[in-house]
């Protein structure tokens, strides 16, 4: 009887050390697996969009001169940024793009400048699209900054535009002397829709620590805006509000004017 329940206390014990040893397994897997998880976002980067011409900031409603010596007058800026995320210059942290969309209107000041979630760690640049995703495009009218109440929804084309500037010049043959550049179209060979990367001076590291939040500032200068890769002179392109060829290629000039990236720690 008691070498019996010596038995019964031997084979009560070896199950529960079997459990155990589950138990310190599936905990030591847990340890393992666990630190190749991408790290949660512990950090804050503030994105700060300034459109400039020739190098100075852009007002609206005054008038400049563009590189072909046109007298013009910006009335109306607007573009969309979405999937905004740092470039690490350490290869080990692999940025979480942020999956909504900013519309930036540079007639709503705090619109063009916003807080970023991001992991802590060493970058050289900013990445983002300019324009909607097609698979956000089909998605119809949809809520937020991609409200059509904010004006930037094609209804006719079932798309978003990528970007929106309109103004006055006596040069333009439109009526009023309006000139207006609606750009969109994500489909093919007409997609207006870019990814963009820029990145700091010489390709320097900047930190981006838990402790302060870095400014990005993401500069446009609208100079290349007319003299990009194709001449935009008002007088012969005074609009462009559809899809097609002309959008395509101002949409290129648009993401040339891309052009400067200034890192600053916040106060």
């Amino acid at each position: 009887m008691i070498k019996k329940s010596f038995g019964f206390i031997q084979k009560h014990e070896k199950r529960v050390l079997r459990r155990i040893m589950r138990v310190i397994i599936f905990a030591l897997v847990l340890c393992v697996t666990g630190s190749f998880l991408p790290a949660e976002d512990d950090s804050t980067v503030i994105i700060q969009y300034r459109a400039y011409v020739h190098g100075e900031p852009l007002k609206l409603n005054k008038k400049y001169l563009n590189p072909f010596g046109e007298s013009f007058e910006i009335s109306r800026f607007r573009f969309y940024a979405g999937r905004l995320a740092p470039v690490y210059s350490d290869t080990s942290l692999k940025p979480k793009i942020s999956p909504g969309y900013h519309l930036i209107d540079f007639s709503d000041t705090p619109t063009t400048r916003f807080e970023l979630p991001v992991k802590a760690g060493a970058c050289n640049g900013i990445q983002f699209l300019i324009g909607v995703d097609s698979i956000d495009q089909t998605r119809g009218a949809q809520s937020g900054d991609l409200d059509p109440i904010k004006g930037m929804f094609w209804t006719w084309n079932s798309g978003y535009l990528s970007f929106k500037i309109e103004g006055y010049s006596p040069l333009s043959t439109q009526p009023a002397h309006v000139f207006a550049y609606h750009i969109g179209g994500y489909r093919s060979a007409y997609n207006t829709v870019w990814r963009v990367k820029l990145y700091s001076t010489n390709d320097a590291s900047f930190m981006i620590t838990k402790k302060s939040k870095t400014v990005i500032e993401i500069g446009i200068e609208l100079d290349y805006f007319f003299d990009g890769t194709t001449a935009l002179h008002i007088k012969d392109i005074p609009s462009c509000t559809t899809t097609g060829e002309m959008a395509r290629k101002l949409s290129g000039n648009f993401v040339g004017s891309f052009t400067e990236l200034m890192i600053t720690p916040s106060p």
